[in-house]
């Protein structure tokens, strides 16, 4: 499943480092872009305020000159006053006007809660207040000493000097107000010019960055999602090929329903053959797998893709008459977890890799396997086990005086005979060259021997059919568990090969008694 694996080979870790890089950029530019957005937005909000104080500060100075000139007209108001009501009425209204005047000063000065005013003043500006005091000082000095005295009644002529005080320094302090208010507004305007060039240099800044995000994170992004659906267009038109063409059974199982929801040619018409049903989107995975005598290879099985994600090259019998070698494969379409199950039939390769090409029966391996297995099981089984061993007589004569070709016949026509004696009752192993064992257990053991017995003369019949020359003879020993003295199935074919030996020279021994007796 080499091919399979290396088209739908899961891309994330190929590209997981990529997208997180992606990722990061994407962050970083969101960041970006959020900080220039939150520094515009605090400059302008802080700007905003110092514009609604500065408005407020122009304000209240042009207040400054309209209460300077309330103050003069009130002054003269009392002077000219023609009844003592009168003059009253206007001396309050001079301390009403003088009170906020003094307390507006002092908070454009110095700065105000109450007012809401910074009295954070530039140099400029406090200059200016600096060459006003002296004037402000001498209207506050003269407004109040006309409120007191007009409090004590006094005459005409005792306020008028304090009135024209007030008059001649009220030219003054109107025109540096004047010069305040206007220092004011240019610097307010001054204020929104750099803010302007503020805003604009952000505005500059954020075209720059959008533009620095656009080269190194969206457009490789872009870039990269491109080549991203190229690669998934390419790899889906691959697999589709993979599937028309892969010499195996290739089958795609929801990881979910567990149905079939893709599938090749070759696994419909092998899937009909080994198992009799028409593969369709309805086909399950447990319908694929049935297992031999094994119910539970199907759960096994999903056991191991799910834990494992992965694997190749499990032998499964797939039906009594069919070995497969099994790869399977996690792969991930979206959220959706898919199995690919790749199939290969390897029951000529189990065949050949099991059984003697020559005699048909189980090779060495294959039967030190069985009986190996057989003696591990017994402990719980407690099943009897018997072996033949035999040892074809008189081999290494026939290979050289008739060749290795009419040897092979000869080891063949053993076979046979123990074929067509014992057939699929007993196992049959070969051993070694002109060695063979057949194995029995539990109760094919009654009339083992006499089976073996049988082998003896449908040997000979073989050899007048062929019409050889040549003596055609086995010679063989039996050895059984648990009822004899070996405890491993080692030990069991020693003990065999031991009583096969035996029989031998028994053989020998009566072929000579036999041959005395004829020379008498």
């Amino acid at each position: 499943m080499s091919s399979e694996e290396e088209v739908l080979k899961d891309p994330k870790p190929e590209t997981e480092e990529g997208f997180k890089y992606i990722n990061k950029r994407y962050a970083a530019a969101l960041l970006v872009t959020a900080s220039l957005l939150f520094v515009s937005q605090v400059i302008i909000q802080l700007t905003i305020m110092n514009m609604k104080s500065d408005a407020r500060v122009v304000n209240l100075s042009g207040r400054q000159r309209m209460l300077s000139q309330k103050i003069t007209k009130s002054a003269f108001g009392v002077v000219k006053a023609q009844t003592g009501a009168e003059r009253m009425v206007y001396a309050a209204e001079l301390e009403s006007a003088k009170e906020i005047w003094e307390k507006t000063h002092k908070a454009l000065h110095y700065g105000s809660r109450e007012l809401k005013l910074p009295g954070d003043n530039s140099a400029a500006v406090n200059a200016l207040y600096g060459k006003m005091e002296p004037h402000y000082e001498a209207m506050i000095h003269s407004a109040e000493m006309i409120i007191a005295l007009s409090r004590e009644r006094a005459g005409s002529e005792a306020l008028l000097p304090y009135v024209r005080t007030i008059r001649a320094n009220e030219i003054h302090f109107l025109d540096y107000m004047n010069r305040i208010v206007f220092q004011y507004d240019e610097e307010s305007n001054f204020k929104l010019l750099m803010l302007q060039i503020l805003e604009l240099s952000i505005l500059f800044v954020a075209l720059v960055v959008l533009i620095f995000e656009w080269r190194i994170v969206f457009k490789p992004a872009q870039k990269e999602i491109r080549e991203g659906f190229e690669n998934i267009r390419k790899n889906e038109k691959y697999l589709n090929q993979l599937f028309e063409t892969s010499p195996s059974i290739t089958i795609l199982f929801d990881g979910e329903s567990l149905k079939a929801v893709k599938y090749n040619a070759m696994a419909i018409q092998l899937i009909r053959e080994w198992l009799g049903i028409e593969l369709s989107e309805a086909t399950s995975f447990a319908d694929i797998m049935p297992g031999v005598d094994d119910p539970d290879l199907p759960v096994r099985l999903l056991e191991r893709i799910r834990g494992e994600k992965e694997f190749s090259n499990l032998e499964v019998g797939i039906c009594p008459d069919r070995v497969v070698m099994l790869s399977a494969k996690t792969v991930q379409s979206g959220d959706r977890e898919l199995y690919l199950i790749g199939l290969s039939d390897i029951t000529t390769v189990k065949q050949m890799a099991t059984f003697d090409g020559m005699t048909n029966m189980l090779n060495r391996r294959a039967g030190m396997e069985l009986l190996n297995y057989l003696f591990e099981q017994d402990a719980t089984r407690q099943v009897s086990i018997g072996i033949c061993f035999i040892d074809i007589d008189n081999l290494k004569m026939v290979n050289d005086e008739y060749g290795h070709q009419e040897g092979d016949f000869y080891i063949q026509s053993v076979a046979q005979a123990v074929h067509d004696v014992v057939g699929k009752r007993y196992k049959s192993i070969r051993y070694g060259g002109d060695e063979m064992i057949v194995l029995a257990e539990g109760e094919d053991i009654n009339g083992f021997e006499s089976q073996i017995d049988a082998v003896k003369d449908r040997l000979e019949a073989i050899r007048k059919a062929n019409a050889k020359s040549y003596r055609m003879s086995i010679s063989y020993g039996f050895a059984y568990y648990p009822q004899g003295n070996s405890t491993t199935f080692t030990e069991l074919i020693e003990e065999a090969d031991f009583n096969m030996y035996e029989h031998k020279k028994q053989k020998r021994a009566a072929r000579q008694q036999a041959l005395t007796e004829a020379t008498r």
